[in-house]
């Protein structure tokens, strides 16, 4: 019989830990980061709150007609981490409205 692993042995990073996309831009979601990734949801983050400001929506009023937390909303507005693809499809499917950058929707 093999012997098993142990479930809580920490696995090995293979990829470095990235910043954060507001890093290095007080003022976002205004300005341009250097970074093209970066540059991408700080795009999208603009458009939802100008988006949220236009229709007068609260980051808790989004997550609900979302079905996110409002937390997910908070932290794509700030910059905060890397928005998850299912969020951004569920905001745009809400709201209506292409936020990520360069997306056209067709239907």
């Amino acid at each position: 019989m093999s012997e098993q692993t142990n479930a809580s042995t920490p696995r090995e990073r293979t990829l470095p830990l990235r910043a954060a996309p507001n890093d290095g831009l007080p003022n976002w979601p205004e300005g341009v980061s250097p970074d093209p990734a970066a540059e991408k949801v700080r795009q999208l983050a603009a458009t939802l709150t100008t988006v949220m400001a236009e229709r007068g929506l609260s980051a808790r009023a989004v997550a609900k007609l979302a079905g996110i937390g409002v937390g997910t909303v908070q932290v794509i507005q700030h910059g905060n981490r890397w928005p998850d693809t299912r969020a951004v499809a569920r905001l745009e499917v809400a709201l209506n409205t292409a936020l990520w950058p360069g997306h056209n929707p067709t239907n």
